[in-house]
């Protein structure tokens, strides 16, 4: 297999690695993660992202913070067309700002959003994410630092609410006295992560080994004349 080969298919491994982990981050967003016997009580993250900063004591973890897996999803979406021919790569970058639009404060608040200390962070961290989706779209590849920056961010901002989320959980129990557990979200957004990981450490990988084997054949050749 030739190195053009090679690389052309450890890239379409990591495209599938984004959209798979863009995926699992997106489902876990809008799953349960506080699970409770009486089905109305549970919370998703997007439910979270909305009222976490309304319950009781819970405001030392921000709402925004709960769409963070949500806003690193629709970059990764991004990521995972960016090779794609233009009309596919314009289709997904839609999509992607469609759930990247998903962050947005709820009308009417996004009318006063920027504004608004309650939704003001909402606002511009969302418009970033359309930036940078923008960005990625319009310049088709990018360097292979800049793949490993977006990976590595996303994989720890998506981590965030994951540890987050139990520093709130003791209050969101003393609001409904009885308590609540761990979804299905909140593993779903673990599974997005770990694939980000995975995905972060197969790049490196499949940056070192040529390298190194070049490196062992120059060495080899040496030895032999």
């Amino acid at each position: 297999m030739s190195e053009h080969t090679r690389f052309s298919f450890l890239n379409s491994q990591f495209s599938v690695l984004d959209f798979t982990a863009a995926l699992a981050l997106l489902i876990g967003h809008f799953l349960p993660w506080a699970t409770h016997t009486v089905g109305p009580l549970m919370r998703s993250g997007h439910d979270l992202s909305i009222s976490t900063n309304a319950t009781p004591g819970a405001g030392i973890f921000l709402n925004e913070w709960f769409l963070l897996p949500l806003w690193s999803a629709s970059i990764l979406l991004a990521l995972a067309g960016r090779a794609a021919p233009w009309p596919q790569r314009a289709l997904g970058g839609a999509f992607a700002l469609l759930i990247a639009s998903l962050g947005l404060p709820a009308y009417p608040h996004i009318l006063t959003a920027y504004a608004s200390p309650d939704y003001r962070l909402q606002f511009f961290i969302t418009l970033g994410a359309f930036a940078l989706i923008m960005v990625i779209i319009l310049t088709g590849k990018l360097p292979a630092w800049a793949r490993m920056v977006c990976l590595i961010a996303c994989a720890i901002t998506s981590a965030v609410p994951l540890i987050g989320y139990f520093a709130v959980k003791p209050f969101i129990e003393a609001l409904y006295r009885s308590p609540v557990g761990v979804g299905p979200g909140w593993w779903f957004t673990l599974a997005g992560v770990a694939l980000l990981l995975t995905a972060a450490g197969a790049k490196i990988l499949g940056q070192f080994a040529p390298k190194h084997t070049i490196q062992s054949s120059i060495a080899t050749d040496a030895g032999l004349r």
